[in-house]
């Protein structure tokens, strides 16, 4: 199957392809000039690069925001809009979505109507993920307790699992290292987590040889990262897109 993988942040996006015979390309990014006109950037860039106008069968696309909430799947009869509440849309029109995980959870999420429009016009069959749903159904289980922390260009998830069950999830902004280091911290703390013995690996832009892995291991006894492979580490969310399948439940299409 040939398809695109597209994943979307405040910056840009960035994006690969994968062939039929699985064959995955170099990873390319686009960055916005401007947050103000993210949208407008962002919708040119699909219409005009050719390496996006090709025909895929299938079209992936990962979305990393703090317009979330994620909810047993028993609460998705509630209404969408309502169980949103107390996040922040991040666009004058949003198209509310959901994305499921593997474990009876799912994520409700916004999205740049504009941006969904313009996907749906351009291929035939696009699937939509919350970053944080993608990260949870790519994460190797254990029966420890372990937390996951993955860097998204300057997006902090942080996912701490008890064997297969989500103990905890957040998403922050983060702008330096000092920051990582901080939700990471807060995080254990809150969730009442003994640092010399809870196992943290790292994801994303956080390889081996970064600052603020090294002093991660200050902090936390057990450190490692969580894949051999750096390059596939440094694109986890972006490269594990190819791996879903249809986890995605369409939601009514509403506005926010």
């Amino acid at each position: 199957m040939n398809s695109l993988q597209l994943l979307f942040y405040k910056n840009g996006f960035s994006f690969c392809t994968q062939s039929a015979d699985g064959n995955m390309s170099k990873v390319s990014t686009f960055e916005v000039s401007h947050f103000s006109k993210w949208e407008e950037e962002v919708v040119r860039e699909l219409e005009v690069n050719l390496l996006l106008r090709r025909t895929f069968d299938v079209v992936k696309v990962g979305l990393v925001t703090s317009f979330f909430n994620m909810v047993p799947n028993e609460y998705l009869s509630v209404n969408s809009e309502s169980l949103l509440n107390f996040s922040e849309s991040e666009f004058e029109e949003n198209i509310l979505l959901e994305s499921s995980t593997r474990f009876h959870a799912s994520f409700l999420f916004g999205g740049s109507q504009l941006l969904i429009n313009k996907l749906n016009e351009l291929y035939a069959k696009v699937e939509i993920y919350h970053s944080g749903s993608v990260l949870i159904n790519s994460v190797t289980l254990s029966s420890n307790t372990i937390v996951h922390v993955n860097l998204v260009h300057q997006n902090l998830e942080i996912l701490v699992m008890n064997g297969e069950q989500i103990g905890y999830y957040n998403l922050f902004e983060t702008l330096t290292g000092e920051d990582i280091l901080f939700y990471t911290l807060f995080a254990i703390e809150q969730i009442s987590l003994d640092t010399n013995k809870v196992e943290l690996k790292t994801y994303g832009q956080l390889l081996a040889n970064t600052k603020v892995f090294q002093i991660f291991k200050k902090y936390v006894r057990h450190v490692s990262v969580g894949l051999k492979d750096e390059n596939f580490l440094e694109h986890f969310t972006l490269f594990n897109l190819t791996k879903c399948e249809s986890f995605l439940v369409p939601s009514e299409e509403k506005k926010s």
